[in-house]
């Protein structure tokens, strides 16, 4: 059988599920705009990976740029019994201290079911996702491919439900296609903007919209009610990172929401209801069918907002790092202009959290090293504390960060409110 694999109708090429998610890999490089060097993990023999990359090349225009910007890690002996504790903490440090070299910017995981196929147990399902979010602390890329034919493939197709940005599968279709569940790669892309569409037939949910989201930069929002949908489908852009719905004549059900996967596969729908609360039951059976969020009829603008904020984060937050005036500058600063930037976050809508260590805990000559440079941290002597400012993160994330790179108990570390902190006096 002839295996047709189209990679986002980028390139077409005949290979099997192997080559495939290779190939993926490094087409996706070559898009990427600026100049990076990728790991390559992969739990298959070397000899196959071989074969596989000439074949890729007869196909692939500049791979030998690419390739030669690789650097291939096969599955080491030490890890060989990788699901058991002893086994993914050798692990996952081994991958740790590789996210912070600098020479690499692009994680590319290939077949990882094939890292796990014996067991996956909860430790390694943890350990999944704090690779994950120290991969993303760092503002570096990751993508894991996987065959959910497998039974270790399985889980981590629902380990990877709501992160499609992340993850692709490589398994044959009926018509001998690989279907490709990540259809295109701008995830992974600097995109210009996020794109938000809101479905609603009522004028002051769609005046509030316009009002909150439609000066504010690096968003593009589209208004729409469900009869213009009905009319032309394609006025829901397949780019779409947000769809919020509420029409008052007819509820968001399992159907429609399937249509929007369909017209817009990486976006997430929230549901504006009609309903006085939302019970978790209702939270819970609504994500079953593809709702990522239900809010009542009245609800608070500020988490509403928030929930916002943090899908919009998820698409484009690099766009707006790079615009922060203080980037180049000392990360350790006084406290009148760790406030300063804290004012300016707020203004460009960037998700930050702030969390506290006590001095004591720490080694605190030099607090500059636990962060990043869009990170800042400042002391406050009168109370002992060290405040980090830690950028597009949510606060549990921010703790569990610095509590990793301090060494100390996460129970020790404290979230903080920016009011919290405006207040707190002066030099």
């Amino acid at each position: 059988m002839k295996h047709n694999i189209q990679l986002s109708e980028v390139m077409t090429i005949d290979t099997p599920e192997n080559r495939c998610a290779l190939a993926f890999s490094m087409q996706l490089q070559q898009h990427l705009k600026e100049t990076t060097k990728t790991l390559f993990l992969t739990a298959n023999k070397p000899d196959l990976v071989r074969t596989n990359l000439q074949h890729v090349k007869r196909y692939l225009p500049n791979f030998d740029t690419i390739h030669d910007k690789t650097t291939y890690l096969f599955l080491k002996e030490e890890w060989s019994d990788i699901s058991n504790r002893y086994g993914i903490k050798t692990f996952t440090n081994e991958l740790n201290r590789m996210t912070e070299d600098p020479a690499y910017d692009f994680y590319y995981f290939h077949r990882i079911d094939l890292f796990f196929e014996n067991n996956i147990t909860p430790d390694v399902e943890q350990a999944i996702l704090q690779f994950i979010e120290t991969i993303r602390y760092h503002h570096k890329k990751i993508l894991f491919s996987y065959n959910s034919l497998t039974a270790s493939g399985q889980i981590f197709e629902t380990l990877f439900k709501n992160r499609r940005d992340l993850s692709f599968d490589v398994v044959l279709n009926d018509a001998g296609e690989c279907d490709l569940t990540m259809k295109t790669h701008n995830r992974l892309l600097q995109k210009e903007f996020a794109s938000v569409c809101l479905i609603s037939n009522q004028s002051d949910i769609r005046y509030l919209h316009s009002t909150i989201l439609k000066n504010q930069p690096h968003i593009k929002l589209d208004i729409v009610t469900l009869e213009d949908l009905e009319k032309d489908p394609k006025r829901i852009n397949e780019e779409t990172d947000l769809i919020l719905y509420n029409d008052s004549r007819k509820f968001l059900t399992r159907e429609i929401a399937q249509i929007f996967k369909k017209l817009a596969p990486n976006a997430q729908i929230f549901w504006i209801t009609n309903r006085k609360s939302i019970r978790k039951s209702d939270l819970n059976e609504s994500k079953e069918y593809g709702i990522d969020m239900l809010f009542p009829k009245i609800f608070d603008i500020k988490e509403y907002v928030h929930y916002i904020e943090q899908v919009i984060q998820q698409a484009f937050y690099t766009t707006k790092l790079r615009t922060l005036s203080y980037l180049e500058k000392t990360p350790n600063v006084t406290l009148d202009v760790f406030k300063k930037r804290l004012h300016e976050l707020e203004n460009k809508q960037i998700l930050h959290s702030i969390v506290t260590v006590n001095l004591s805990d720490i080694q605190h000559d030099n607090l500059a090293a636990f962060i990043r440079k869009e990170d800042f941290v400042t002391v406050d002597k009168a109370n002992n504390l060290a405040f980090f400012a830690l950028i597009n993160l949510l606060p549990e994330n921010a703790r569990q960060i610095i509590a990793d790179r301090t060494n100390i108990h996460k129970k020790s570390i404290h979230i903080q409110q920016n009011r919290e902190v405006t207040e707190l006096p002066g030099s």
